[in-house]
């Protein structure tokens, strides 16, 4: 599986362009902002979005975990986009599947469903998690106990061409103390970042991460 290696606490985690990270040590997968029951959520509103959208990201997990074999799943926030609705029948379904696996939830803004919902699809719930010096929160803290990692920005950056012409593609974004880590789902959308000359960014082109210093 393609992928960009980095080292933080001398730890080794394996980027991958399907916008998660494989930290080996810990032989967990880590991954932020799926939003299902957003395509539900705009159905309501009139939008006739499919839910499939949600069905091929299972289906993009599901080869993940099938390639790596992770021990654990970490997801660093929103989850869920908002209400309970039929979507997240899916992901019960879809975490019932991977019985032998730890699944973690470091709650985000929009995870708002009642406790008993998150037990029922075996989701560990918290707020924060520190394994190793590496700290999980959803939203940045500007006082971590350790390395953070963080979801939320949905962070991405215009790669201009030589013709000029212009995309803005998710990313990976890691600081001195902190990192954060681009939506994994597909219908959340882009948040253009502004990165100074100490950041490292791994964009994310199709099937391949591009490292831009």
């Amino acid at each position: 599986m393609k992928h960009f290696e980095a080292k933080i606490q001398n730890q080794t985690f394996y980027l991958l362009p399907e916008k998660v990270i494989f930290w080996k040590e810990q032989k967990a997968l880590i991954l932020s902002d799926l939003h299902i029951g957003k395509a539900s959520h705009f159905r309501k509103a009139g939008v006739p979005i499919s839910s499939h959208i949600h069905v091929n990201e299972f289906f993009v997990l599901d080869a993940i975990i099938e390639e790596l074999k992770p021990e654990k799943i970490l997801f660093v926030g929103d989850l869920f986009h908002s209400e309970h609705n039929q979507e997240w029948d899916l992901f019960y379904n879809w975490a019932h599947n991977y019985e032998h696996i730890e699944l973690i939830l470091i709650k985000g803004n929009h995870d708002i469903l009642p406790e008993s919902l998150y037990q029922n699809s075996r989701l560990q719930v918290m707020d924060q998690l520190l394994i190793d010096n590496i700290e999980f929160t959803h939203e940045r803290n500007e006082n971590p106990e350790g390395y953070n990692i963080s979801g939320h920005l949905h962070p991405g950056v215009s790669m201009v061409g030589s013709g000029k012409q212009s995309l803005k593609l998710p990313c990976f974004l890691f600081r001195e103390d902190h990192a954060f880590l681009p939506a994994f789902g597909h219908f959340t959308g882009i948040a253009k970042i502004k990165p100074s000359k100490k950041d490292n960014i791994f964009v994310v082109a199709e099937n391949e991460i591009i490292h831009v210093s």
